[in-house]
């Protein structure tokens, strides 16, 4: 069974890349042009995170895959665009990992805060996600705690809006069962670790980059557009 399994899941990698790619400057282009239409310009993507749910309980630092939900998972970061479909998807830290912290462990983080970022983003482009990420240059995050302000309810009922992870559980099918695999206690990450980052200089411009999209956002709902 596990060779069968083995040669499934090569398959699979050998086709992803066709499958699964970022999107170039042109389709980045496209993108933005539509969520710019629904009050988000620059928005070339929307991340967020969801559960795996395994079989049973991994043999190694089990407690570790239990998550919120009640179940022995893995997490999986996953960026899709305009038209749900997936762009980027990252996997393999335990489900009880917050959000935050399973995608600042991927190839894609790494790449956003380096030189590099010029080949993912064009001035101005960023991701937008739910409140379990912290907002920075190029990922622009939801309010955490909206409070009475009625301004940050708007937006953050925007940004909830045009979550295609958020639809309901039944619109879900094959996802729903849970996954047969093999968890080894040490996961598996593909790049170095990521350069120590100055967090405070970084939550400052993602504050103010959060403030930025969001008086866009407010502009195009008061000239009597809706989501």
């Amino acid at each position: 069974m596990v060779n069968y399994t083995n040669r499934v899941m090569t398959a699979i990698e050998c086709c992803l890349k066709n499958e699964i790619s970022w999107p170039n400057r042109l389709e980045r282009t496209r993108i933005a042009s539509v969520f710019a239409a629904g009050g988000f310009p620059g928005c070339i993507g929307l991340v967020d995170g969801t559960t795996i749910r395994l079989s049973q309980r991994p043999a190694e630092d089990g407690e570790t895959y239990f998550d919120r939900k009640g179940d022995y998972s893995i997490n999986a970061q996953i960026i899709s665009d305009d038209r749900k479909h997936i762009k980027y998807f990252f996997t393999g830290m335990p489900g009880s990992c917050h959000d935050v912290t399973c995608l600042r462990q991927s190839s894609l983080w790494k790449r956003m805060h380096s030189q590099q970022q010029h080949l993912l983003f064009d001035r101005g482009q960023y991701l937008l996600g739910d409140s379990g990420y912290t907002s920075g240059e190029r990922l622009v995050a939801a309010f955490r705690k909206a409070g009475g302000d009625k301004d940050k309810t708007d937006f953050n009922t925007c940004i909830a809006h045009h979550n295609f992870l958020n639809r309901r559980r039944d619109d879900w099918t094959e996802a729903d069962g849970p996954i047969e695999v093999e968890v080894e206690s040490e996961v598996q990450i593909p790049d170095p670790p990521t350069p120590p980052l100055d967090e405070r200089a970084m939550i400052a411009r993602g504050r103010r980059r959060r403030l930025e999209v969001q008086s866009e956002c407010l502009a195009y709902m008061r000239n009597g557009n809706g989501h």
